[in-house]
Order: C-alpha cells, then structure tokens, then sequence
C-alpha cells in the first residue's frame, strides 16, 4: 500500500481561496446548471476539509456575552 502525499497550502492563500470561490459562485450562479453547482459545492467541501485538517476542531472556545445573557 503506497504513503498518502503530504502537501502544503499556506494559511495567507486558503484564506484567498476561501474568500474568492464565494465571490466566483456568486458571480456565476445565474448560469450555472446543477452538475457544475454540485462541483463547485465539493471544492467549497474540500477546502473546509483542508482548512480543519478532515475534521473537526480540536478545540473550540466558546466566548460568553454576559450583556446579551443579561437580558
């Protein structure tokens, strides 16, 4: 069984590609067809998939508004 490659995105552009693919899909939406939307989905996918390492946060941090608690 071969090793899986190992490659490196630095954080500076997964953040561009997170930021731009949006603003593409947007752009063109209106003449997409639902095989090219199911596409664009699965990059959006992979990029999450990059951006937490295939799953979930180790640790998440769960901030507290005591103003809107007060309520």
């Amino acid at each position: 069984m071969s090793m899986p490659k190992m490659f490196q995105i630095h954080d500076d552009d997964l953040s561009d590609l997170e930021r731009t693919l949006p603003e593409i899909a947007d752009r063109l939406m209106c003449s997409m067809d639902n095989a090219l939307r199911i596409k664009l989905r699965r990059v959006q996918k992979i990029l999450s998939d990059v951006r937490w390492n295939y799953g979930p946060p180790a640790h998440v941090e769960k901030i507290v508004d005591d103003e809107l608690n007060a309520q």
